[in-house]
């Protein structure tokens, strides 16, 4: 089973790829692509220069210095990443200084850090107490904590030479939230969506320093972000490495050297395919026009196979919403109400919550109750396509799976939530259970699945505390959906009572009352968020394919939609607008 209306050369962005990669593949010439043979010398070219960062000059060790002072200060020299971070290693034994991984883990904290001698004995142990707002692991991956967290860290010293050193502390540096602003930069790893047809964002955060366009190599090669995991797929077999540290950039052409298992059982599309994934996380970066992947030898490419897709970014969903007029389901468009063409009447259910897929031909909507969510399209019956309590507004993927979360059978009152997603058609009898065990403990108040079919979007409550969470999705090879992988959470502030997506890497949020006032926000995946004007009574948000064009919040039955930070009237007397998905 795969998603339908396949996307292989649509949509703006689909021509743009499609355009570098044929460019590349004609440079890379039409010979036969060489599985062996003699290693040839690469011509030596600019070296990636990385992205300039705010200068950082810290000093090294000071003389006579005491055990607390050579650890304070080594916390400051982690912010000096030039040579290879040569200041702060001054601050380590000789041993040490030679295996320390700086950028392994980075901890960024809040408050100034609190070093506490352990024992009588000057050696140590010593403990630098902080408060944490998040940490980056050697991939770049980001997890940040919505309130402060405190960690501690233990480290032993030595003398050499009379002069205090540090002979034991684990990897990584320690920056303060400003300094990890200024050092460190996000950048957007894609990955192919299961069934090659969408590309899948995976943010991910890097030290701003000679070679960064080596590191997001790396990180891509290593695999999507925990969180992704089995969600989604790269078309570089697992174990491909750099094979060595850097990536040349001569005119444009970032030179990508891999190791040879590239080549092993490589096809002539998989090759395309790799190339194809390269151009999307390197084009644009550094002044990046086009990518050479080369395995000793440069690799030649012929013409593109047949086969190959070119991926959407960003699938768009137009620009109409479906909503509930007079106690029936219509599409909006540009603020006027407008009847779907032969649609049943749904007004018996008092639907509520509608949704529909992005090709118009499938709808649903939970019963005035809330108990029930049914599924029709125009010309069709209404039917039941699942049933519980505490159900969540639908959403639809790209193959018009539709999901929604309910209360989880036989928990404790108020606690636990399951996933259910129904097939094209469906009805409860092959709705899906999708397996989601970190929710036992959470009640889900909001689910949307991505436009790209990959991602889940949730907003939970556990003990009270609100999350917004980001999860994978795991399917068979028939595109079943199986699992939700454990999440990634988000750092969006505020009570928030619902979350919508704005396009892949962006979220739209806002608290839910009927009487309390509310400040929507747009947050970024890269962790940037833009705070909108205060409403009173917002009940609902829809947001399109991007917040500058389609931002909605619903006021009572008025919808407002965004103009820069204000709100201005669109439609009345509707309720609960959503854009396809």
């Amino acid at each position: 089973m795969n998603f339908p209306d396949r996307p292989s050369r649509q949509g703006a962005s689909a021509m743009v790829l499609a355009a570098v990669l044929a460019v590349v593949l004609s440079i890379a010439g039409c010979s036969a692509i060489p599985r062996s043979g003699p290693v040839s010398t690469i011509t030596a070219a600019v070296e990636d220069e990385g992205i300039s960062a705010q200068e950082f000059s810290p000093e090294g060790p000071s003389e006579g210095a005491a055990p607390e002072r050579i650890l304070q200060d080594f916390i400051t020299a982690g912010t000096g990443a030039g040579d290879g971070y040569s200041v702060a290693r001054q601050y380590l034994a000789p041993d040490l200084a030679a295996s320390w991984q700086p950028e392994d883990r980075i901890v960024i904290f809040r408050a100034d850090p609190r070093i506490v001698q352990r024992g009588d004995e000057e050696e140590g142990p010593y403990l630098i107490q902080l408060e944490t707002t998040g940490t980056i692991d050697e991939q770049g991956v980001r997890t940040n904590t919505l309130l402060p967290s405190s960690e501690t860290i233990t480290a032993e010293m030595v003398r050499i030479n009379g002069q205090w050193r540090i002979s034991e502390i684990p990897d990584g540096i320690l920056i303060t939230e400003s300094n990890a602003r200024a050092l460190t930069i996000s950048h957007t790893l894609y990955f192919y969506s299961s069934n090659y047809l969408y590309w899948v964002p995976d943010v991910r955060w890097f030290v701003r320093r000679t070679g960064v366009t080596a590191r997001i190599v790396q990180a891509m090669l290593a695999g999507p972000a925990p969180y992704l995991q089995g969600s989604v797929t790269s078309a570089f077999p697992e174990g491909v490495t750099l094979a060595r540290e850097s990536v040349p950039i001569r005119s444009g052409v970032a030179s990508v050297e891999l190791s040879e298992e590239v080549l092993q059982d490589a096809t002539e599309l998989r090759l395309e395919q790799m190339q194809q994934q390269l151009q999307t996380n390197l084009v644009g970066l550094n002044d990046v026009t086009s990518v050479e992947m080369t395995a000793g030898q440069p690799i030649p490419l012929d013409e593109p196979e047949e086969d190959l897709v070119v991926p959407v970014l960003n699938p768009p969903v137009g620009n109409e919403q479906v909503a509930v007029s007079a106690n029936e389901l219509v599409t909006l468009r540009n603020g006027a109400v407008v009847p779907i063409d032969n649609f049943p009447s749904v007004a018996s259910y008092s639907p509520k919550d509608p949704a529909t897929s992005v090709s118009g031909s499938n709808y649903a909507f939970l019963s005035g109750d809330g108990t029930r969510l049914l599924a029709t399209a125009p010309g069709s019956e209404v039917r039941l396509a699942a049933e519980g309590t505490a159900l969540t507004a639908p959403s639809f993927d790209p193959g018009n799976w539709v999901w929604t979360a309910r209360a989880a059978p036989g928990g404790a009152s108020g606690q636990g939530s399951e996933i259910v997603a129904v097939p094209p058609g469906g009805t409860t009898a092959n709705a899906v259970v999708v397996s989601a065990p970190w929710l036992a403990d959470r009640i889900v108040r909001e689910l949307r699945i991505s436009r790209d079919g990959a991602r889940a979007l949730l907003v939970t409550e556990r003990a009270g505390v609100t999350e917004v969470l980001l999860a994978g999705i795991t399917r068979s090879a028939q595109f079943v959906p199986q699992s939700f992988n454990a999440p990634l959470p988000l750092t969006i502030e505020g009570d928030i009572g619902t979350a919508k997506w704005a396009g892949d890497t962006t979220i739209v949020a806002s608290g839910t009352s009927a009487a309390a006032t509310s400040v929507p926000v747009i947050h970024e995946l890269s962790g940037s968020s833009e705070l909108m004007n205060p409403l009173t009574g917002v009940v609902n948000i829809s947001a399109g394919s991007n917040v500058e064009d389609a931002f909605y919040a619903q006021v009572g039955d008025l919808l407002l939609q965004r103009l820069g930070s204000a709100w201005t009237e669109d439609a009345q007397n509707v309720q609960d607008p959503a854009f396809p998905g």
